[in-house]
């Protein structure tokens, strides 16, 4: 299914936030790396499993929701997968990224479902709740305060003793965690909501399709945005 969602990928683009399991961009294409750390740092924050060998070097420090390194209508592509749950804003992500790309290119995103993650203890994050990260300004990320306690309650359990002190600390120093959780029909709502306020303009064709129903490891949905020609 991976190879499936970028299939139809040609010209130049990005890959945000690879680290060792970069995406099966078809050979033809030409592609760049781009990650919020640099390599030494993508090197300490490695995940269990990963061999420091299979790191990738990124070709730009900057995140998805902050790509100000790129060019507008500079990219025939945008891939992300398992990035999205990461931003504290994912309907500005998802718009800022759209703004890169030039017309007839695509937004490609691989999002984990909830129910087949370690999110599966938590509340779907509403659609409300998308919009007013959207809209509303939180200069002192209260709302963000409200996801890591919940992350480090049901997600990444946090024994009694050290919860309060662990969440703290990862929100002082904004540590990646899941902000947001969804399913793969809840995901297409927040799009249809940024169709529907014209956060997508040119949008010609919105493919999707939910985890495999038979394949218990298969915890992602995948989904592509293609911008008309």
């Amino acid at each position: 299914m991976r190879e499936l969602s970028v299939s139809r990928l040609k010209g130049s683009g990005i890959e945000v936030g690879a680290g060792a399991n970069p995406m099966p961009i078809p050979l033809h294409c030409q592609i760049k790396y781009v990650d919020i750390f640099d390599v030494s740092q993508l090197q300490e924050h490695r995940y269990d499993g990963q061999e420091s060998l299979d790191i990738l070097r990124p070709d730009i420090v900057a995140m998805l929701g902050k790509l100000d390194p790129i060019a507008p209508e500079s990219l025939d592509f945008v891939v992300a997968c398992h990035v999205i749950e990461h931003t504290r804003d994912p309907i500005a992500a998802i718009a800022d990224a759209w703004d890169k790309i030039k017309r007839g290119g695509s937004l490609v995103l691989v999002v984990p479902e909830i129910s087949r993650t370690f999110d599966k203890h938590r509340a779907l994050t509403e659609l409300d709740h998308l919009i007013g990260d959207f809209k509303e300004s939180d200069p002192e990320r209260m709302r963000d305060m409200q996801h890591f306690q919940e992350f480090y309650a049901k997600a990444f359990v946090t024994p009694a003793e050290s919860y309060v002190a662990t969440w703290k600390e990862k929100w002082a120093e904004d540590f990646p965690i899941h902000y947001h959780t969804w399913t793969h029909q809840s995901f297409m709502e927040m799009i249809d909501w940024m169709m529907s306020e014209s956060l997508l303009p040119g949008l010609q064709e919105a493919w999707s399709r939910p985890p495999l129903p038979a394949d218990e490891g298969c915890i992602e949905f995948w989904v592509v945005l293609r911008k008309e020609e």
